[in-house]
């Protein structure tokens, strides 16, 4: 529920054709630590509580329309398809027949701005109804507007209009002032203002912008909210933007980790941190950390080198995990995960358990105190606690002519030997072992020992014999 005095709604332009990305994916696709443009922007929207969010696609909107279907907004949510492309107030207009019940304010933003925020957002909106504006705007001070709109401002310091870069006057192109085409609208009152604009322009499109002056001219009040970090209103129109604005969010992370969580970050040079990575006080991200997503991580771990954990995920208090991936799993609290362990696929490993080198972990879950150490495959299982797995055991899930995967149970303080094979379905009761070197094919029963491979012989003085023979044949060639 919205706590403005107004309904509000919200209108996301994500038509563009983003040329300079030189990519088949739509700009607004393309993910910014870990995460779409679009859901970034969907995701400041968000703070707003809007009763409808209206996505205006024009550009790959068979894309953006798939995305969507995938991953929709929070808020009840429409598209509209904008074809051609004649500028942003053209892509408001599109959105225009379905208002015509609507009595509120319009939060209209580009979805291409990846580092803009609810808390910014918000502050523009409170703005615009604390004035009680017919429009109000957001805008930043840079030190460089390069082709960015200015806003143009009055004797009193009232904004009265916008002009953009390519009809600016060199006068008007020293403003630091820029647009970031963000606005809180009235409607219907601004409605007419989209019949009236023009495109005698130099790039032949109807500006929404225009709507500016249009509201200045009828008297009605114009605010201007400015940006508190410029770096929050910066669209995306190449690679270097996109890398631009990875580095950037990364940084601004990393710097609250560090400030506001306690949280040490060893090499921020080389560590990735997505913002909706939660990370409890004192743990430590060692160099070469890639983390994104859904992901929390206790107090007092130790996460890397070169690790690498994506959502959604979670990482007990006190656990340390060296050079691993983490996918979709929970880990518990005071575990050991790596060297180059893999764990996967809704994995569940809990306190005290031990992952080691080379281990991969799928679809299993593992009770406390088990140790799975070394160059072993636990996929589809349930370990009991206690449960030691020798070094080379594998479980045998999948059966390729069913297409069938099935589930070995181990039992509470049970251990396999090494390169141990247990064929699934199977069962190997509590308290139990698995001899080394044996394939399990039948369930093993509580307190029994296991033992499924060929009888040793042992050939006496075979080596000394063989190799007088050898060398007897070699003699005669």
């Amino acid at each position: 529920m919205s706590t403005f005095p107004r309904p509000v709604r919200a209108v996301v332009l994500a038509a563009g054709q983003g040329k300079r990305m030189k990519s088949a994916l739509p700009k607004v696709l393309h993910p910014v630590l870990g995460k779409e443009i679009l859901a970034r922007v969907l995701d400041a929207i968000d703070a707003l509580n809007p009763e409808h969010i209206h996505i205006v696609t024009g550009h790959g909107s068979d894309q953006v329309n798939a995305y969507l279907q995938r991953n929709p907004p929070r808020a009840p949510w429409s598209t509209h398809l904008q074809q051609p492309q004649l500028g942003t107030g053209h892509a408001l207009a599109q959105v225009a027949p379905s208002l015509n019940d609507f009595n509120g304010t319009l939060l209209v933003a580009p979805a291409d701005s990846p580092l803009l925020s609810g808390k910014t957002l918000s502050a523009l909106a409170g703005l615009h109804f604390a004035d009680n504006c017919a429009a109000t705007l957001l805008s930043a001070v840079v030190d460089n507007p390069r082709n960015y709109g200015r806003v143009i401002r009055d004797k009193t310091g009232q904004v009265c209009a916008i002009v953009e870069d390519k009809d600016a006057t060199p006068e008007q192109r020293e403003i630091r002032e820029i647009n970031a085409a963000i606005y809180c609208l009235e409607w219907p009152a601004l409605k007419p203002g989209l019949s009236d604009l023009k495109n005698d322009n130099k790039q032949g499109e109807y500006y929404l912008t225009d709507l500016i002056a249009w509201s200045t001219e009828r008297k009605m009040k114009v605010g201007g909210s400015v940006a508190n970090d410029p770096d929050e209103v910066e669209g995306i129109n190449s690679r270097l933007e996109l890398s631009e604005a990875w580095r950037r969010m990364r940084e601004h992370t990393l710097t609250k980790l560090a400030l506001e969580s306690g949280v040490t970050i060893v090499d921020p040079a080389s560590t990735w941190i997505a913002p909706e990575v939660r990370i409890g006080k004192d743990t430590t991200i060692l160099p070469g950390c890639y983390i994104m997503g859904d992901v929390e991580i206790g107090e007092d771990c130790v996460i890397g080198p070169s690790t690498q954990i994506n959502g959604p995920a979670r990482v007990g208090s006190g656990t340390r995990v060296m050079q691993s991936l983490i996918s979709g799993s929970t880990v518990g609290a005071n575990a050991r995960i790596g060297p180059f362990a893999h764990i996967r696929d809704g994995a569940d490993i809990s306190d005290q358990c031990r992952i080691g080198n080379f281990v991969e972990i799928k679809k299993s879950t593992i009770a406390q105190k088990t140790n799975v150490s070394h160059l072993s495959y636990i996929g589809d299982a349930s370990l009991g606690s206690g449960v030691n797995i020798g070094a080379g055991t594998i479980t045998a899930n999948y059966d390729k002519l069913s297409g069938k995967k099935s589930r070995t149970v181990i039992g509470d303080d049970s251990s396999t030997g090494s390169n141990s094979v247990l064929v699934a379905p199977v069962v190997i009761g509590q308290n139990a072992m698995v001899a080394a070197g044996t394939v399990v094919t039948r369930d093993v029963p509580d307190d029994a020992l296991a033992v499924g491979r060929a009888r040793q012989d042992n050939k006496a003085s075979w080596v000394s014999t063989r190799t007088k023979r050898v060398g007897s044949e070699v003699g005669k060639a």
